[in-house]
């Protein structure tokens, strides 16, 4: 073959959401049997996982470090071994085992025993780990946007819906948005969209048995609210949905880590049922459904 491939990039630890997206890539393969050779398109992978491109393409990245996939210039990722041959490959991704540590971190964060500002020596005490599986959480935190690196030294938490108050009223803005925001004359259902969505929550809740991923929850749940938003035609209640998003990322990562599966199963039936509403015709249930949704969503 003359395709050349593309030079790696110098390894980075993955977050747990690229892990998870790397698994998920390579048992789709493993079900479907693809071939070695098969083209694995960025955007159809986003689509069918309801994601955005960025995770899907630090994912297949991963897979590209570990031989599972090829990258070739100009040309994008392409299975290196048959899908029934990858299961080695799957075994040698990264564990999240550093989880507990991630969400006690957060947690300690919105109940205020963790300042704005991190010391790493501080943490290392507090959490009693060592140095490189310290730095090793840090980097996953930044990856996933609930760090930042401080001029100098230290780390900083992005900005969150910090106090109770704060989320009270950023739950109250959204239903003035949202709830309205169905009920736009703009208001359009996307119908492959809607069914993107409806497959990301079909395949999360069949997944409910095993551990949920906070992370691939807040991916789920933040591009239905996102999707509907866009469907809206109204620009400016996309720009208030995306700021919500972005505040709510580090406060709902850290509440999601603690949800149970019955308050999980919960969320993603009101989703579905707001999405039979909208194809129905029915935007004044649905935003009734969004309203009730939202005012039963935890604080």
């Amino acid at each position: 073959m003359n395709e050349r491939s593309l030079p790696r990039q110098a390894s980075r630890k993955p977050s747990n959401l690229h892990t998870a997206l790397a698994k998920r890539i390579l048992a789709c393969a493993a079900e479907k049997q693809w071939s070695a050779g098969f083209h694995l398109r960025e955007a159809e992978i986003a689509r069918a996982f309801e994601v955005s491109r960025t995770p899907v393409r630090a994912a297949l990245g991963l897979l590209a470090e570990q031989g599972a996939v090829e990258a070739r210039v100009n040309q994008g990722f392409f299975l290196a071994r048959d899908g029934k041959d990858l299961e080695a490959a799957e075994r040698s991704l990264p564990s999240a085992r550093d989880e507990d540590i991630i969400h006690a971190i957060l947690r300690d964060r919105e109940a205020g025993r963790l300042p704005e500002n991190l010391i790493e020596t501080d943490l290392l005490q507090i959490y009693q780990i060592g140095r490189s599986a310290l730095s090793k959480v840090l980097l996953r935190l930044a990856e996933d946007g609930l760090i930042k690196r401080r001029r100098g030294h230290g780390w900083s938490f992005v900005p969150s819906l910090a106090s109770p108050e704060a989320r009270e009223e950023s739950y109250r803005f959204r239903m003035m948005i949202e709830c309205l925001g169905l009920c736009e004359p703009s208001f359009r259902v996307n119908q492959p969209a809607f069914a993107r969505s409806r497959a990301a929550h079909d395949a999360f809740i069949a997944d409910l048995d095993h551990t949920p991923s906070a992370e691939r929850f807040f991916e789920i749940n933040a591009g239905f609210h996102a999707m509907l938003a866009a469907c809206s035609g109204n620009r400016f209640v996309v720009q208030a949905m995306e700021a919500q998003n972005s505040l709510r990322r580090l406060t709902e990562y850290a509440d999601y880590g603690g949800l149970d599966r019955e308050a999980l199963l919960r969320s993603c039936r009101e989703h579905l049922a707001i999405l039979d509403a909208l194809e129905q015709g029915d935007t004044n249930w649905a935003a009734t459904l969004m309203r009730q949704h939202l005012t039963r969503a935890p604080r």
